[in-house]
């Protein structure tokens, strides 16, 4: 029988969310796993002809990452001269999970969750940014992540690559920290667990 048979999962909370890029007046696009494109492009590219609206910031967490980029590139197809910079993190989520049997600790698990965050500007951005593409650049630049290992690929490769990395990168679920019903910490005890494949 799995140890994990005696608990029952609790509540679940956001202990990190990662900055996002932002700029004044800018319209927030927030792309979940649940999103349709056909909608969200529709809206997305109506506010961004719009002579007045010069920014849209694209957000996005877990496996809505892939549907992000997909949108971004889209809007770039469609809108040409756009000014871009990306920016990767990770989202913290801790989950407790508690017991059913007298005697056990309630267990936290914290796994981070990558996540991503895009800028598209209709002005000139901070070119000494690392992750800043001029118009017309159709890959994705993953600032600090994954920089090393692409070495010489290029293209729909190199995307594919990148995004493998940044999501590898996420740390696995820790099952280590047990903290005991009196607030006291227990001495740390690993417990093999699977990645949780969270999305926003």
């Amino acid at each position: 029988m799995s140890a994990m048979e005696n608990y029952t999962k609790g509540e679940s909370r956001t202990i990190y969310d990662p900055p996002k890029l932002q700029m004044e007046g800018a319209v927030e696009m927030k792309v979940t796993n649940g999103s349709k494109i056909r909608n969200i492009m529709g809206f997305a590219l109506s506010s961004m002809t719009n002579s007045n609206v010069r920014h849209m910031t694209w957000n996005g967490t877990g496996n809505a990452i892939n549907k992000t980029i997909s949108c971004v590139e889209i809007m770039k197809r469609k809108i040409k001269g756009l000014h871009q910079i990306t920016q990767v993190g990770f989202l913290r989520v801790e989950d407790l999970w508690e017991p059913t049997l007298e005697g056990l600790d309630t267990l936290k698990v914290n796994t981070n969750i990558p996540a991503i965050s895009i800028l598209l500007s209709k002005d000139p951005l901070d070119l000494s940014n690392p992750s800043y593409q001029a118009p017309g650049t159709t890959d994705i630049v993953w600032t600090g992540v994954a920089e090393q290992s692409q070495g010489r690929q290029t293209g729909s490769k190199r995307k594919s690559a990148a995004l493998k990395d940044v999501k590898t990168a996420a740390s696995k679920p820790k099952w280590n920290t047990r903290d005991k019903k009196d607030g006291s910490k227990a001495p740390r005890k690993q417990t093999s667990s699977k990645k949780s494949d969270t999305a926003s």
